[in-house]
């Protein structure tokens, strides 16, 4: 038993509570403890009694000591237990590392400077006290942690993650936990990163499953940690029929387009290519492959057509799954289906397809500048039209779009249905804007932003997105590098087929059904002709033709439509020549 005296005011009353509160509350401040009683006042002193023991050490080790705590203790005396231990130059450079008010008992333990900015730090991100977080090092370096039963990853490893990176470590450290067993690690390590180009390797070509297009691999998908290899990404057809893919320039977003068709060719797909004329040179290497009918880039009046050849197509396959009473492809009897092959279509340069022209208001109505822009505008609406009701209506008779542009907002066309009705979504550019990836993602709180450390790597960053695919957790990814004749070798090699150049024009839109759904070309491919006949007379007679201009089946010169494609098709290939190599 304790006793002491204590000199009060001439105000105290022994029997206020308030007074003998005041006076307890003064004795544990300064290091007296709990647990003592009022037994004697003689006016000017006070005797107090304290029945508890005073702490003592129980055991020690190197590391460790366990202290018995006198009196009687509550769990909200953890801080000044700790502050009246911690402060005792008997236990100085121990801390609190333990606090069991229950049994009066405290551990103090000796910590480095590390561990107890970690410990602090740790305990901060879940709300408890620092004594209530163990701490030890952990061989190869970081810390062993033994964390509270208010531990839930959900609420948590966010934020133990953040003091990983940042408060104890830095880019590229991890945190680890397991709450089963309440034990979690953090863990030094590099941040997870990409080599600067990743070659397509002849392996990751699919094959035919014969249910549909197989997964195609489209680049690695980055890890949570610097330690794990990266996986691969695919791109699943059988999750969701479409994909809707943006970048900014340079981002590498060509590139994934034909990664995306040499894909699908090896699964045994055909080939739909839908683009505005001035850049249909940029699939030239591709025409080859594309189905009959299906090459829609020479005229917007052919994208439309195509369109609506291969929506009325849809509908006769929809119409053939309702006579056999299945819902999908796969479905069908063995011998329906491989007459069905699945159908990739390429949609590129969405917002040229969609913008319309103006149309100079002082023009007659029979002026042939007149009739061809109300024309090309005519077809962007079906464009439009076909692109939004095959997304929409067509999902489950083999049809994939893969819908690419640089811009793609409700201004210029892609509405809301239609980005809503492209689940698979792709983001190329590392430095890409919110205004982009709120057009391109669902949600774009939770889609991963791309390091700071890949970003700011000109190497490295070519070739780098987001990735927001149906059924796979959204993600930074880079796509697989190849040049188009790379793929195009993997392809042959496989047993897949193309065209000879004297059977391209097949390629294209049937030209009867061209004229009938636009019968006013005839009279813009004469006032072409006229305009040609003039620009003819004016020039040199005796000029050679270049090669452009010549038909390459006929032999004969190029006119009207034909020869003005032609023509920015060689500008565009004499431009591409002056590029530098790629980066990637």
């Amino acid at each position: 038993m304790r006793r002491t005296q204590i000199k009060v005011g001439p105000q105290f009353n022994p029997n206020s509570t308030r007074h003998v509160d005041e006076l307890l509350e003064r004795i544990e401040k300064r290091g007296g403890g709990k647990g003592w009683k009022v037994v004697d006042f003689d006016g000017t002193h006070v005797t107090l009694i304290n029945r508890g023991v005073m702490h003592s050490v129980e055991s020690a080790t190197k590391r460790t000591k366990i202290i018995n705590l006198g009196g009687e203790m509550r769990a909200s005396d953890g801080e000044k237990t700790a502050a009246m231990l911690e402060s005792n130059p008997k236990y100085e450079g121990w801390f609190l590392t333990r606090f069991e008010p229950h049994i009066n008992r405290a551990v103090l333990s000796q910590l480095t400077d590390g561990e107890r900015r970690c410990r602090s730090a740790v305990a901060n991100a879940l709300r408890v006290k620092p004594w209530d977080v163990q701490i030890s090092p952990r061989k190869g370096g970081g810390f062993l942690l033994e964390l509270p039963d208010s531990y839930t990853p959900s609420a948590h490893d966010a934020k133990l993650q953040e003091v990983a990176e940042t408060a104890v470590g830095q880019v590229g450290w991890y945190f680890t936990g397991d709450a089963k067993t309440l034990r979690g690690e953090i863990v030094p390590s590099v941040p997870p990163t990409f080599a600067d180009v990743i070659r397509y390797r002849a392996e990751l070509l699919p094959h035919p499953s014969g249910g549909g297009i197989s997964p195609i691999p489209l680049g690695e998908r980055l890890s949570e940690r610097g330690d794990v290899p990266n996986d691969v990404l695919t791109l699943d057809f059988n999750a969701a029929p479409h994909m809707q893919l943006g970048g900014v320039t340079g981002g590498g977003k060509s590139v994934t387009v034909n990664v995306i068709i040499a894909g699908a060719l090896a699964a045994q797909a055909e080939l739909v290519i839908i683009d505005v004329p001035q850049k249909a040179v940029d699939f030239e290497s591709w025409r080859p492959f594309v189905r009959p009918g299906g090459w829609g880039c020479e005229s917007f009046q052919e994208n439309a057509v195509a369109l609506e050849e291969l929506y009325k197509e849809g509908e006769r396959r929809a119409a053939t799954l309702k006579r056999y009473g299945v819902k999908k492809m796969s479905q069908l009897p063995a011998d329906i289906r491989a007459t069905m092959h699945d159908v990739l279509i390429v949609v590129d340069e969405l917002t040229g397809l969609f913008t319309m022209d103006s149309v100079p208001r002082r023009l007659a109505a029979d002026d042939p500048l007149r009739i061809e822009a109300e024309s090309k505008n005519y077809a962007r609406e079906l464009i439009r039209t076909f692109i939004e009701k095959i997304a929409a209506e067509q999902r489950f008779v083999g049809f994939h779009l893969v819908v690419s542009s640089q811009v793609a907002t409700v201004d210029t066309g892609a509405s809301v249905a239609l980005r809503t009705n492209l689940p698979h979504k792709a983001l190329l550019g590392s430095n890409a804007s919110d205004r982009n990836r709120r057009n391109i993602h669902s949600d774009i709180s939770a889609i991963p932003v791309v390091p700071a450390h890949i970003k700011n790597d000109p190497k490295v960053s070519q070739g780098v997105g987001t990735a927001e695919f149906a059924g796979q957790a959204a993600c930074v990814f880079k796509s697989f590098y190849a040049e188009e004749d790379e793929l195009i070798e993997l392809l042959h090699t496989r047993g897949v087929k193309s065209l000879p150049p004297t059977q391209l024009n097949q390629t294209r839109p049937d030209p009867m059904i061209v004229q009938k759904r636009f019968p006013e070309l005839a009279e813009i491919a004469q006032h072409a002709r006229e305009l040609e006949a003039t620009d003819y007379a004016a020039a040199d007679a005796n000029r050679p033709l270049e090669a452009w201009e010549i038909d390459p089946e006929t032999g004969k010169p190029l006119t009207g439509f034909a020869r003005a494609n032609a023509a920015r098709a060689e500008v565009t290939r004499v431009a591409k020549q002056a590029e530098p190599a790629p980066g990637m």
